[in-house]
């Protein structure tokens, strides 16, 4: 390293894993809330808007922020076009009609948000 460089910090991936297919058992919404949004590759983030009642889907593969714990992502979230905050949430392996396999969903809970 030259003078003046810095360490790079990286921060550790997710304990666990959950994928989009399969039948292992899904942590409760609870639990969810504490992982990293990595720990669900290629999951769906289903968020209603609190004030106007708009639906959004966030895929795990597009996000930018998805080492962070989802509960401190859904705390920084705000709606565009309202400014409102994630009202009822949900995590989503697959969409509805569009996918072949069964979706899996976990709900998350809006206390401790």
């Amino acid at each position: 390293m030259g003078p003046g460089a810095r360490p790079m910090t990286t921060r550790p991936g997710p304990k666990r894993h959950w994928r989009s297919y399969g039948s292992d058992p899904l942590p409760s919404g609870a639990e969810a809330l504490d992982e990293p949004f990595s720990a669900f590759p290629s999951w769906f983030m289903r968020i209603e808007c609190d004030r106007c009642g708009k639906l959004q889907l966030v895929n795990q593969a597009h996000m930018r922020w998805d080492n962070l714990p989802i509960r401190t992502i859904l705390d920084r979230m705000l709606h565009d076009g309202c400014g409102g905050r994630a009202g009822r949430v949900e995590l989503l392996a697959g969409i509805e009609g569009a996918s072949s396999r069964p979706v899996r969903k976990i709900a998350l809970p809006a206390a401790g948000r």
